[in-house]
């Protein structure tokens, strides 16, 4: 029988719902799955069976490391890939990981973590982090760790001089995204799990890192300080996540409102890691929160300039590219230099298409400076290529925004060139396009569409105080306020000039209400 070459170990849990996910994304490359199962009530085991794996059960002792352990044991593999159940292996980069698996000359490979705080492969929030995810099987490389259990020191113990080659193989990973972390009480259970390790190893400069990551993710800031301040005394030179505790303690700092202390933070950080983005890209957030705009304007520039960060480094997705470019966009909007807002948002959007904030701010920048009959042209020139699947969702964000003969002329535009898009279920054909479903009077809409700002006003007025005939939610309500409230603030942007002393009080205003949410 050929022997395998890469064997998948996993641990689980009640984890049916997700478990298909993260098999099916593997089952083109591991030659043998093992799963481990700590005691499942729900179909888990049936799921994994389904794969073809080998199921071991092992009931939960509270170690990680010997759970893990116990599929290492069963592996044949010349590799052990592991991964977690709420994981899957990019689609598009199944060869190049079967590649990894034909350079025996490296004991392991790290592959590029991406931990989702949204629900989806494109949540614009996620950490990137460099962990060892794939290794050789030796019986003497084993686990170590109640939690956050580790492979690296056992091999580097028994290999010094172990050669380790980072990819860019991405695994998504979207346990601790939304309600994902209520629902497990991941957090509990780890500080637990910590606080037990810490107890026996108690100057672990890694056990006082990850006890911090923890209490950030509970917002307690403050202890989550003291042991990154811990961790950074006793932590040895060279290891691989000191640059993380510098961004940690200045995000710490800024939570508790000492910028100052944060700007150090990250400066001290720069002085050791200078090629680390996050870095810059937090001082400048800590810089614009200080009302800072030109010193942040110019570190969120540098951001950009580094561009991501090397593969070594734990990151913020988007740090050095649509979040850095974000930010300067913010800046010069709050600056009143729209060109440049405009030009920063769209790179934004270049880096990260499928991001709507940025597209929802162009709109309102050039709906507030009175350039929304710009709009049509600049869109499909521009932005439109990289949404031809969602045009109609752009109409939406014009309509969204008031922007209706804009979304009129887009949607002209879009069906005499034949551009592919899906109607969402608030849009329609001809005039239904210009008004969203909600708004229903049509003496307040033709008052606005002819420029009657008085009688707008007058007449919008009672929307914010008269409740909807059948309102079916409280989102329905808080929907049909803002809808109000963006339309009373065009009104008034309409009826005075760009001179008046009232159009910059009246357009930050309209700037500061909630932008719409739409997913590309």
């Amino acid at each position: 029988m050929k022997k395998p070459v890469i064997s998948l170990c996993m641990i689980v849990k009640n984890e049916a719902d997700c478990l298909p996910r993260c098999l099916q994304s593997v089952k083109d490359i591991a030659d043998e799955i093992i799963i481990v199962d700590t005691g499942s009530t729900d179909e888990t085991v049936k799921v994994a069976k389904n794969f073809g794996a080998q199921v071991i059960m092992a009931p939960w002792q509270g170690d990680f490391s010997q759970a893990r352990n116990a599929g290492l044991n069963r592996a044949r593999g010349t590799w052990i890939l592991f991964l977690d159940a709420d994981e899957e292996l990019d689609a598009d980069d199944k060869e190049q990981l079967r590649i990894c698996s034909e350079h025996l000359e490296f004991e392991g490979f790290f592959l590029q973590v991406h931990n989702h705080s949204g629900e989806t492969l494109h949540s614009p929030t996620a950490t990137v982090n460099p962990i060892l995810r794939m290794f050789r099987n030796r019986p003497e490389y084993r686990f170590r760790g109640y939690i956050h259990e580790q492979i690296v020191s056992s091999i580097l113990d028994r290999q010094p001089n172990a050669a380790f080659h980072i990819t860019a193989v991405k695994i998504h990973h979207y346990g601790y995204a939304g309600t994902a972390v209520a629902n497990k009480d991941k957090i509990r259970r780890n500080l637990q799990l910590l606080e037990k390790a810490l107890a026996e190893h108690p100057n672990d400069p890694f056990h006082h890192y990850n006890i911090a990551v923890e209490y950030m993710r509970m917002n307690d800031w403050y202890a989550a300080l003291q042991h990154l301040r811990e961790s950074l005394s006793v932590v040895p030179p060279g290891t691989s996540y000191i640059h993380l505790l510098y961004k940690y303690i200045a995000r710490c700092h800024f939570h508790l409102g000492n910028n100052r202390e944060a700007i150090e933070a990250c400066d001290q950080g720069i002085t050791f890691f200078p090629d680390y983005t996050d870095l810059y890209h937090l001082k400048g957030t800590v810089l614009l929160a200080s009302n800072l705009k030109q010193e942040a304007k110019e570190t969120y520039l540098i951001a950009l300039q580094k561009g991501p960060a090397p593969l070594i480094y734990h990151t913020d997705a988007g740090t050095g590219t649509y979040l850095s470019a974000f930010a300067l966009g913010q800046i010069c909007e709050e600056l009143g230099d729209d060109r440049s807002a405009i030009h920063w948002y769209g790179e934004a959007i270049r880096h990260h298409p499928r991001w709507a904030a940025p597209l929802m701010k162009i709109i309102r920048v050039m709906k507030c400076a009175h350039q929304e009959n710009e709009l049509p042209e600049l869109l499909i020139k521009r932005f439109l290529p990289h949404w031809k699947e969602a045009t109609m969702l752009v109409v939406k964000a014009l309509i969204e925004e008031n922007c209706f003969l804009a979304a009129s002329v887009l949607e002209a535009s879009i069906s005499k060139h034949s551009i592919s898009a899906t109607k969402s279920d608030n849009t329609s054909d001809g005039s239904g396009v210009m008004f969203p479903v909600i708004e229903t009077d049509l003496v307040i809409k033709d008052a606005l569409l002819n420029r009657e700002t008085g009688k707008a006003l007058k007449l919008l007025k009672p929307w914010l105080s008269n409740p909807l005939s059948s309102p079916d939610t409280l989102t329905e309500e808080a929907y049909r306020k803002s809808r109000t409230l963006l339309s009373m603030a065009d009104a008034h942007l309409h009826h005075v000039t760009h001179s008046s002393p009232r159009f910059s009080v009246y357009r930050r205003a309209r700037y500061t209400l909630p932008l719409p949410k739409l997913e590309f």
